[in-house]
C-alpha cells in the first residue's frame, strides 16, 4: 500500500519491540519490508498507544491522532485497512 499512496501523503513506520536486535535484523534481512523500521526495546510507543496485542497496526491521521486500531493480523482484511486509509487521506 506504501507505493500506492505514498503521493498522497501516507507514511508507514514499524515499531519493532524486540530485545534483542539480532533476531529483528535477521528477519528484516528476509523479507525486506520496504518501510522505515524503528526500534523500541523499552516499549515506550507501545505503552503510548495502549497496545494490547502484537502484531497492531495504528492508522494515525495528518493531525497526529490514532483513528483505526487493528490487533493481529489477517491477510483478508486489507479491503479494510485500504478503505480507512482512503478515507483518512481524503480529509483535510
Amino acid at each position: 500500500m506504501k507505493k500506492l499512496y505514498e503521493a498522497k501523503g501516507l507514511t508507514i513506520i514499524a515499531i519493532n519491540l524486540d530485545q534483542e536486535r539480532a533476531q529483528a535484523d535477521a528477519f528484516l534481512r528476509r523479507f525486506h519490508p520496504g518501510f522505515d523500521i524503528k526500534f523500541d526495546p523499552q516499549g515506550h510507543w507501545a505503552a503510548r498507544f495502549d497496545v494490547q496485542g502484537m502484531p497492531t497496526s495504528i492508522l494515525i491521521d495528518r493531525h497526529g491522532l490514532a483513528r483505526f486500531t487493528h490487533i493481529g493480523f489477517r491477510p483478508n482484511d486489507g479491503s479494510v485497512y485500504q478503505q480507512q486509509i482512503e478515507q483518512l487521506l481524503a480529509e483535510p
